[in-house]
């Protein structure tokens, strides 16, 4: 099965361009003009890195953790236990899970 695409390419003035394999020539082509961009910033983030690492501080911001006390939720009228957070708004970090050992 053969299939025809459209290619449309945006070729400066001044620029050359080959098509079709190597330069007739030996020399090589010289590095392009134009800087290359920074990589852009991902659309996501791991969720919740401080779980495996820091129990100082939230690991993004840079900032010990904020405590939250124990309370009843105005929400869903539930009791809830103390826990910690990043104090800065929006973050959703959480310092390292710890779990009891049984002795």
């Amino acid at each position: 099965m053969t299939r025809i695409i459209t290619i449309r390419l945006e070729i400066p003035e001044g620029v050359e361009v080959r098509i079709g394999g190597p330069p007739d020539e030996p020399e090589a082509l010289p590095l392009p003009g134009w800087d290359v961009a920074d990589a852009p910033e991902p659309e996501f983030r791991t969720i919740a890195p401080g779980r495996n690492g820091s129990a100082a501080g939230c690991p993004i911001h840079r900032v010990p953790w904020r405590t939250v006390p124990a309370g009843v939720s105005k929400k869903t009228g539930r009791s809830y236990a103390a826990f910690q957070v990043c104090p800065e708004p929006g973050c959703d970090e959480r310092p390292p899970i710890t779990r009891r050992t049984a002795s």
